[in-house]
């Protein structure tokens, strides 16, 4: 088994970890906690998620790029470490100022304060180094330790609504556990007596480059919250949003699994000028995506109705219309993860990058400045499906641009008529019944129909498939 696929395994385990622990702690904070309160921590959450977003400049994915050039050389590979994390160090001092500042002038002061652990730990955090190189497994370790055990924490404290402080220490403290862990690795990796120069000046230009796409993505992909936050009548809004925004995104953490896998090997591959290797990546990771995220798309919307009272309880009833508009994203962002995080990052085109997301950005901010004060939760999920298909169609035009025919209409032709035939079988099946039953049943129905023309239809990656299994029954 090659590094590729093994470390693809650990994502992908990871990413269901990822799935499953708020599979099940969401209905029970939801029921335990109640949205007004999961409304404040979402959307002080979201001032954390900009701060670390916004204050590290992009050098997540910056430092994700320059450790995979450089990762074959142990003295080039100490000096860049170094440098990128003192460039880190310096920039979580200004951020964790202007947070406090914000912390301070709001009425949720308490929690910005114990938050203030979470954005300190993201700019600490050196989970980058080892995906860099390729060595998920500590990554991988780390995360799922840490997440059974914040879980755990969570089920044994927090009982009622007295104890949202201390869910929101319990995952302060989560955050810091999962970022000190790393460093007890890194020495294995990192020596720091190699470091005879440190440059720092020579990355501000590429990060800042690189900042910008990072920075506009977080306006929509983040900033929708905060807007709720502070344009809607209720707080409770924000919760009605993130809740369904949860559910909806919860499939695409594998589309983010491909992405942090495939991108290092990607940029590995192009610093080489190995172009049709590059191509090849491309394409096969858009046939998955394809594959795997146009039936997903379609099912969300179809079983929302019955799916969402059920998980979240009836006070989350508002959130059904949330998530039938966001589910349409679904396959937007699954190929996004493809064209911008693996292949434009990897490749250093950032200004594409950027014109994506800086257009999807402005998009959903004037949208929200207007729509959440009359629509809330519903326009905010609006302004978000708009944002992310712009943000999609500018960077495939990129990619075609760059790459050439990618060859995926004969693909996606078989994989619209499989998904249209499985939309309308699941749809008459839920007006059936009201039921978490009629759920499992449309799923399996869905797959079973899904599956089954494709195969009938002689789906590429279907018929792969079929063939690896059949040469593994042999063996």
């Amino acid at each position: 088994m090659n590094k590729l696929t093994k470390n693809y395994i650990y994502n992908s385990v990871y990413q269901l970890m990822i799935v499953i622990i708020p599979l099940i702690t969401t209905p029970y904070l939801t029921r335990t906690l109640g949205k007004t309160l999961l409304g404040i921590d979402s959307y002080v959450l979201s001032i954390v998620q900009l701060t670390n977003t916004i204050g590290t400049l992009g050098t997540n994915v910056y430092a994700n790029r320059e450790i995979a050039y450089v990762r074959d050389d142990r003295q080039k590979l100490s000096k860049t470490f170094v440098e990128i994390f003192l460039i880190r160090l310096l920039l979580c001092v200004f951020s964790s100022i202007i947070y406090l500042f914000i912390g301070f002038n709001s009425q949720y002061r308490l929690v910005f304060s114990i938050q203030c652990l979470s954005v300190i730990s993201g700019f600490l955090d050196i989970s980058w180094l080892f995906i860099g190189i390729e060595e998920m497994r500590p990554v991988v370790i780390r995360n799922v330790c840490v997440k059974l055990a914040v879980t755990g924490c969570v089920f044994l404290f927090v009982k009622s609504e007295d104890d949202f402080y201390k869910y929101i220490i319990i995952y302060s403290l989560g955050q810091v556990l999962g970022t000190l862990l790393m460093y007890l690795q890194f020495h294995n990796i990192i020596e720091l007596e190699k470091c005879e120069k440190i440059e720092l000046k020579k990355h501000f230009i590429p990060i800042f480059l690189l900042f910008l796409p990072q920075a506009a993505t977080s306006m929509y992909g983040i900033f929708d919250k905060t807007m709720l936050g502070i344009l809607s009548t209720d707080i409770s809004c924000v919760s009605l949003y993130d809740k369904a925004q949860t559910i909806v995104k919860t499939p695409l953490l594998f589309a983010s699994a491909l992405s942090a896998v495939l991108m290092p090997r990607m940029a590995n591959e192009f610093a080489m000028n190995h172009i049709d290797s590059v191509k090849v990546l491309v394409k096969n990771a858009c046939n998955y995506m394809l594959l795997l995220f146009m039936p997903i798309s379609v099912g969300m919307y179809v079983i929302s109705n019955n799916f969402v009272p059920w998980y979240l309880g009836m006070e989350y009833f508002e959130s059904i219309p949330v998530v039938k508009v966001l589910s349409s994203i679904i396959m937007a962002i699954a190929l996004t993860n493809v064209s911008g995080a693996q292949f434009l990052v990897a490749s250093n085109n950032t200004k594409y990058l950027t014109i994506s997301y800086v257009t999807g950005a402005i998009l959903n901010v004037i949208g929200n400045y207007y729509i959440i004060p009359v629509m809330n939760e519903v326009g905010a999920a609006f302004t978000t499906l708009l944002a992310e298909w712009i943000v999609f169609l500018i960077q495939f035009w990129a990619v075609h641009k760059i790459l050439g025919n990618l060859g995926l209409k004969n693909i996606i032709f078989k994989r619209c008529i499989a998904t249209c035939i499985m939309f309308i079988a699941t749809l008459y099946i839920g007006n059936i019944s009201c039921s978490i039953y009629i759920v499992f049943i449309q799923i399996i129905v869905g797959a079973l129909l899904y599956f089954g023309i494709l195969v009938f239809l002689k789906d590429e990656c279907i018929a792969d498939g079929l063939i690896l299994i059949k040469t593994k029954i042999k063996r």
